[in-house]
């Protein structure tokens, strides 16, 4: 058949509005696949190895992390070090997914309860400097607790055996000045006669926080800052909604409710002082664990009460011994409802520690992806060395 050329031009001008049509479907729908990926955190998969040493365990290590990973079990960060050296730290996955932001160890991330060992640090602190007893009482600071309460001591306090129960919030930003946690906390009817049960306690450590401000005369987050984050020059950590803290640093959680949101936008209140609402980076926090098992944040020559056990289960730094895989392990873990959980360990007989900071998670471990992920994929490749000097 032939054409003319006034034919032709239209049956080229439906060609490619066709072809411009079908392009543009074609687009829309790899736009709509894009966008759905953005949503499903498998789509985000991203290692960045920035230590690594040459031992074959660490080899192992980075080949089963990033197995895990990939299969979005977590994202965040992962340090592994000894006293003398780190050997191991990677970035997985991304601190913003909106802005294709990936993890890094500028990064800061919520610590959860880890937040608790500083609360211990800064009551040892007081204590090493003769302005506070272990021994002393709820009744040398609240002179009308109820008489079950007057016995309490610190010491119960730091190990939880105080008998108190573990929430006197709603919630964690539940509006709530200091006056009235301590109102709520001292209300409370104990679950137990103190000393007599290990029951953990969260309403335990803001009351721990608030005597902390009645002793040293200061704000509680003051306080910190003063005598522990500022000496450890520990600057990517401090309390919510602080200023010298850059938001734009701030991972956001995924995996838990709100996600994409972080808590540190959320304010911190009475209702979660002492006992978390801080934010840390990876570095920083390594700085920490080494801190708590020196005690250089101690008055020289002053016995590292950190260390000391208050019970069978808990160290007064709020730290609690355990046995991994025939090993002992001191750690302290933390997580929240926004996607983040965190981690720090020490494995005495190796000198090896271990910290978590992630911010994501999907439902093989949920809340509980930082012990889980050490439990079963990290600590079994470390403690499977014969000998720690094979660790490198």
């Amino acid at each position: 058949m032939l054409f003319n050329s006034v034919t032709r031009k239209r049956l080229d001008a439906a060609v490619w509005s066709f072809k411009g049509g079908l392009m543009r479907q074609i687009t829309a729908i790899l736009s709509a696949f894009w966008l759905l990926g953005c949503s499903s955190a498998p789509e985000f998969r991203s290692v960045t190895p920035l230590t690594q040493n040459d031992a074959a365990v660490i080899a192992n290590l980075a080949a089963e992390l990033e197995r895990e990973h990939l299969d979005a079990t977590f994202d965040g960060m992962v340090l592994v070090a000894t006293s003398q050296q780190t050997l191991f730290k990677a970035a997985y996955g991304f601190a913003d997914r909106q802005q294709a932001q990936k993890n890094d160890a500028t990064y800061m991330y919520d610590m959860g309860s880890i937040a608790k060992t500083f609360t211990a640090s800064a009551v040892l602190q007081l204590v090493a400097n003769n302005q506070l007893k272990l021994t002393d009482t709820i009744a040398d600071f609240y002179h009308n607790a109820s008489e079950e309460l007057k016995p309490i001591t610190i010491t119960q306090l730091l190990g939880h055996t105080s008998g108190l129960g573990n929430f006197h919030n709603d919630s964690d930003f539940e509006l709530m000045d200091k006056a009235e946690a301590e109102r709520r906390i001292l209300a409370m009817p104990l679950i137990a006669t103190p000393g007599d049960k290990i029951a953990y306690s969260n309403a335990a450590y803001t009351l721990l926080a608030a005597i902390v401000e009645n002793v040293s005369q200061q704000s509680f987050q003051r306080y910190v800052h003063e005598n522990l984050l500022t000496p450890l020059n520990l600057r990517n950590t401090g309390f919510y909604k602080e200023s010298h803290l850059h938001e734009n640093k701030l991972a956001r959680g995924y995996g838990g409710d709100d996600p994409g949101s972080t808590t540190f936008e959320k304010g911190l209140t009475w209702a979660l002082i002492g006992a978390g609402g801080m934010v840390t980076s990876i570095d920083d926090l390594a700085t920490w664990i080494s801190a708590l098992k020196s005690g250089r944040f101690l008055p020289t020559n002053a016995p590292n009460l950190v260390l000391t056990e208050a019970n069978e289960r808990w160290l007064l730094g709020s730290l609690a011994q355990t046995e991994i895989n025939g090993e002992t392990v001191i750690q302290m873990g933390g997580s929240t409802d926004y996607g983040y959980t965190a981690l720090i360990q020490y494995v005495p007989s190796r000198d090896i520690y271990v910290v978590l900071l992630l911010n994501a998670h999907n439902d093989k471990y949920r809340n509980a992806t930082h012990h889980q992920l050490s439990r079963k994929h990290i600590l079994p490749i470390l403690l499977g060395v014969n000998h720690p000097a094979d660790l490198g």
